[in-house]
């Protein structure tokens, strides 16, 4: 049973174009926290972004329980953010646009996951390095009716 899900930023909850978040993302938000899941982002952002970056973020503060916004992303950073949720990888559902990035990490450490096959980066097809999905989405507004 998953328990706590980690969300990319960018592709994921929020538009490429800056328009804003996507109009479902807040909704989901909200129903997955009701369901009792632990949720969270991690982002990766040029150095003078960052800032930004976290104001966007806010918009959406009270449904999540964990917040980091990097440079990078590395295997670390999401066993933190899985310690600090107080769960496990098993129990960690990772939710990301990007195959080379969150979807590979989060299969490294043993998380399900969930690419999103929608948008810029659906090009970006898994591979052995990356690993294959656990699911493949076309948005996070699908994983209410996964779980």
């Amino acid at each position: 049973m998953i328990e706590a899900i980690i969300f990319d930023w960018i592709g994921t909850l929020y538009q490429f174009d800056g328009k804003g978040l996507f109009p479902y993302s807040k909704n989901v938000l909200m129903k997955l926290k009701e369901r009792g899941n632990r949720l969270a982002v991690i982002s990766k952002a040029l150095p003078e972004d960052i800032e930004e970056r976290k104001k966007q973020i806010d918009e959406i503060r009270s449904y999540v329980d964990y917040i980091l916004v990097d440079t990078e992303k590395t295997r670390e950073q999401f066993l933190d953010c899985i310690k600090t949720l107080r769960t496990t990888p098993s129990k960690t559902l990772v939710v990301d646009d990007r195959s080379i990035r969150g979807i590979q990490i989060g299969n490294q450490i043993g998380c399900e996951t969930a690419w999103i096959h929608n948008g810029k980066y659906s090009h970006e097809m898994p591979n052995e390095e990356t690993g294959a999905p656990y699911y493949i989405i076309d948005s996070v507004e699908d994983l209410l009716k996964t779980f």
